[in-house]
């Protein structure tokens, strides 16, 4: 359960809709943007502030997608998914951030149910629950809100598809590692080290089931394994940067990281595609975990000393057959 005030407090009130930022970032996806712009239209109250980061797409379609609606859109040329999630807490004022992602669709009551930990000055981000488009329907309510409080239980706290931090708390472990997630060589793993940097940092993280998030895009085999194959790359990187930097606690991570691969290689026999995808994730980890021993790291951030070449924007593509974004609060 959630910390409570001690007596006597008076107990902080839950975040409001004016005191959020809602972040989706996005890359050359105009078809996934437009639908989940629609949702968020949707579910979203008029007051959250919403924010479009377009992360180096080479035409403007992103850009013209975004700006039909009531949304703010801010494109960085460098491509990288930490480095526009970053881009979006620089780009707020707001307390409160939220990220989701361009190929997710927010569920009814979920932004709620993501702020309510917020009532405990302890909590410094929240996440919810991810489920899959063609799973069925899931019922949340006994699902048990989960609080964490080790820096190793970053690895257990949640998904990037729906997270939500005090910006305050995550600007002062310096956002996301930029040499981890989608777009880098590293590509996974920002979610979850931020977790753990959020713990170490002295807050605690709650995974609240009742937020829940659904994930609209099913990949084919190839591309399931080269995706896992990214995740592990990125774990196996923040796994040496944490071993390196602080010792046990990288230590307990480690120990958790292979015990979870090993478990997954065993869970999934009877499964080829499952089996692929955990092969080439045990595979990822290796690599990632060997290619980070040279990167430099201070304050448990890697040091990007090869970000991405800047994409310039090509000739201007036809979009005619997305609908257009709608203002949120509309009928």
């Amino acid at each position: 359960m959630i910390a409570s005030p001690r007596s006597g407090d008076v107990p902080p009130a839950m975040p409001g809709a004016a005191q959020v930022a809602v972040v989706l970032c996005t890359r050359d996806r105009p078809r996934f943007l437009a639908r989940a712009l629609e949702v968020l239209a949707e579910v979203l109250p008029a007051e959250a502030e919403l924010i479009v980061i377009d992360s180096g797409s080479a035409t403007d379609a992103t850009a013209r997608i975004a700006q039909r609606g009531s949304v703010r859109y801010v494109r960085s040329d460098v491509p990288g998914l930490s480095i526009a999630r970053n881009l979006g807490l620089a780009a707020t004022s707001r307390d409160i951030v939220v990220y989701t992602d361009d190929d997710c669709e927010l569920q009814p009551g979920a932004l709620g149910a993501l702020l309510l930990p917020f009532t405990s000055p302890r909590v410094g981000a929240t996440t919810g629950r991810l489920s899959d488009h063609a799973a069925p329907p899931v019922a949340a309510g006994g699902a048990a809100v989960r609080v964490f409080r080790a820096p190793a239980d970053g690895i257990d706290a949640g998904h990037g598809a729906l997270m939500a931090y005090r910006t305050a708390v995550l600007r002062a472990i310096g956002g996301f590692d930029p040499l981890l997630g989608a777009g880098r060589a590293f590509g996974g793993a920002e979610d979850l080290d931020a977790f753990c940097r959020v713990l170490r940092a002295g807050s605690t993280v709650v995974h609240v089931p009742r937020a829940e998030v659904r994930h609209m895009f099913t990949r084919d085999d190839e591309d399931y394994a080269a995706l896992q194959a990214a995740y592990g790359r990125g774990l196996g990187a923040m796994t040496r940067k944490w071993v390196a930097a602080t010792g046990s606690p990288g230590r307990r991570i480690a120990w958790r990281v292979l015990r979870r691969a090993a478990l997954g290689l065993v869970r999934h026999r009877g499964d080829a595609r499952a089996r692929a995808g955990r092969r080439a994730y045990v595979a990822g980890l290796r690599e990632g975990y060997r290619r980070a021993r040279d990167i430099p790291v201070s304050d448990l951030l890697f040091h990007d000393v090869a970000p991405p070449a800047p994409v310039r924007l090509g000739a201007p593509i036809a979009i005619a057959e997305h609908s257009p974004a709608p203002e949120r609060g509309a009928a």
